[in-house]
């Protein structure tokens, strides 16, 4: 067996992308642990700039999948329009998980996680 890494490499990109944006929402919830404990989780580490930060991720999540689906054969979402669909859904809820994160809120956020 080969491995293809024109679509393994856009894919495993695009999980760590989405490991990052639901890591560091969970990591929110007990940000002032973590300062106490002098860890240097990615809540701390992207602070103030933490939505803008995972909406970058979200987006090169999305576009690791899009690009793994396609070099895998699937070609352009006229042609396979259900993959596509699936990725854009994914994509849509993890910027619908950080743009209505309240960073501060620890219900809020566990219900983002939950989600």
């Amino acid at each position: 067996g080969e491995v293809d890494w024109t679509v393994v490499g856009p894919l495993y990109a695009g999980c760590v992308a989405w490991t990052l944006v639901y890591d560091t929402l969970y990591a929110h919830q007990d940000k002032s642990d973590d300062a106490k404990l002098g860890l240097n989780s990615t809540a701390l580490t992207f602070g103030e700039n933490t939505k803008p930060i995972l909406t970058a991720l979200a987006l090169a999540a999305w576009g690791g999948w899009s690009l793994a689906g396609y070099n895998c054969g699937f070609g352009s979402p006229l042609e396979v329009p259900y993959y596509y669909a699936g990725v854009s859904a994914a994509g849509a809820h993890l910027m619908w998980q950080i743009w209505t994160a309240e960073l501060d809120d620890a219900e809020n956020l566990a219900e983002r996680f939950r989600s």
